[in-house]
């Protein structure tokens, strides 16, 4: 038993090859049997229209369940999971015997509650079921994936220790690789690498070490290379993260100058403002006294109304009462009056604070600007840099993949040259055996007696003829 695992994203497509063939050549007379897990249909046109219906409803049930809208997007809803069988099981394999397989398949992975449809095979030498697995649980999340190929591959190694069979020894050693806390992960070989290396092996050799030396040879060529590419990649990484946090660090910088300028102007307008703002404390002591003196007496009290009549009323201290109001008022209140005197007051140093503001918004308009410019600076250097290590790395990349391309090369011309030489090597030595030498000297005087037997020979003259006549 060998299970492999697919994604995709497109129900109709998965579906359409294993029930139709491909476009280019259609066959649906492979198909031995169907069959659906959790769905209200045996249909299985209707089946894969209703998984993905359910999987394009994602959103809204996520949004029933109360689950965030958040994140990437999902795309590989489809799980494909293929269970292959050994040719030799094809004339004992039962039906009953793939759908318990399936059965386990499907608990190994999580999915024995998710909608399913089942296709099987019979184009091939091994039989073989598909099973096209909807990943949409009824909250609108995905079926986790986390380790799944361990568990099927131990639901593997379990299943065909139950039927006594040894198919796959390495599924035994990678069982207990990962018991002893190893990394199983599966690396692609490239496909002329395999053919070379199988050459090789169906080849007649007397001196295995060649093969195993040149194999070690290019392992450790691989692993170098391997090693170099990570450190190309962590390299790459780091000048990143470098150059990003030089970015960070520079516009932190030029924001505190920044911050630093527009407070040093600040102290040094008020610092300028200060002593007229003394000045005018002064000036407010003094005519209070004067108020003061003057509230004594009829005539002081009539100087101090008309001193301190409000003119120039402000249209944000709302409806402005008229001037013979405001006398009426004050004649005879002294609440008024003082009133009056306060409000002349808070006015005058309303209007120094309104001149230290703008004045102080002036001296920050020269901060501001170098401010924009230093940032407008930074940010068109670090996009010059970041043009430039994009450049330089995405060469060093190519050229890293060169030297895959030509460490690829290079082991299949080795293989390659291996296999010649080892089919030169046995062409000579069988040219070379004394034994098969005499094979071919024996061969031919049996030739020499059987044509004999079948033809005696004719005599060589009239003589010969004569007596054998007598």
């Amino acid at each position: 038993m060998n299970p492999r695992i697919l994604h995709g994203r497109s129900f109709k497509g998965a579906a359409a090859y294993l029930l139709k063939g491909s476009k280019h050549e259609l066959n649906d007379k492979r198909v031995a049997w169907t069959m659906t897990r959790n769905l209200a249909t045996q249909n299985p046109e209707t089946a894969w229209r209703v998984m993905a219906a359910i999987a394009i409803d994602a959103p809204q049930r996520k949004k029933e369940a109360g689950i965030p809208l958040t994140g990437r997007k999902q795309k590989n809803i489809v799980k494909h999971l293929v269970l292959t069988w050994h040719p030799e099981e094809k004339d004992t394999l039962t039906r009953e015997d793939m759908e318990a397989a399936i059965e386990g398949a499907l608990k190994a992975l999580g999915a024995d509650n998710q909608q399913s449809l089942i296709i099987a095979h019979n184009d091939t030498k091994h039989p073989h079921v598909h099973i096209l697995i909807n990943r949409t649980l009824d909250n609108g999340t995905l079926l986790d994936d986390s380790n799944e190929w361990n568990n099927l591959s131990a639901w593997a190694l379990e299943y065909q220790r139950q039927r006594g069979q040894h198919y796959s020894p390495q599924r035994e050693l990678n069982a207990e690789a990962r018991a002893r806390g190893e990394k199983t992960k599966y690396r692609a070989v490239p496909r002329h690498i395999i053919d070379a290396e199988k050459f090789i092996r169906h080849s007649v050799n007397d001196n295995p070490d060649r093969r195993i030396e040149l194999r070690h040879k290019h392992h450790a060529l691989a692993k170098e290379q391997a090693n170099r590419s990570h450190k190309l990649k962590k390299r790459h990484k780091t000048q990143w993260d470098t150059l990003q946090q030089d970015f960070l660090q520079s516009r932190h910088a030029i924001r505190e100058q920044a911050r630093k300028g527009q407070a040093a102007a600040r102290v040094q307008i008020i610092e300028t403002f200060r002593p007229q703002w003394r000045a005018l404390k002064e000036a407010e002591i003094a005519e209070r006294r004067q108020f003061e003196a003057r509230e004594k007496s009829t005539f002081g009290r009539l100087s101090n109304l008309f001193r301190n009549v409000d003119i120039a009323h402000s249209a944000a201290d709302g409806p402005r009462p008229s001037i013979l109001t405001q006398l009426w008022r004050g004649i005879g209140n002294a609440t008024e009056r003082q009133a009056m005197f306060d409000k002349q007051l808070s006015q005058r140093r309303q209007e120094l604070d309104m001149r230290q503001r703008k004045a102080i918004r002036a001296a920050m308009l020269p901060v501001v600007a170098a401010y924009k410019m230093e940032s407008e600076t930074a940010v068109i250097e670090y996009r010059r840099a970041r043009a430039d290590l994009t450049f330089i790395q995405r060469g060093e990349l190519a050229k890293n993949k060169a030297e895959w391309h030509q460490l690829i090369e290079r082991r299949k011309a080795d293989f390659e040259k291996l296999a010649l030489s080892l089919d030169r090597t046995q062409d000579f030595k069988k040219a070379a055996d004394p034994q098969t030498f005499m094979d071919k000297l024996r061969n031919r005087a049996a030739d020499f007696r059987s044509d004999r037997d079948r033809d005696p020979p004719r005599p060589f003259n009239d003589n010969d003829q004569d007596q054998e006549i007598e």
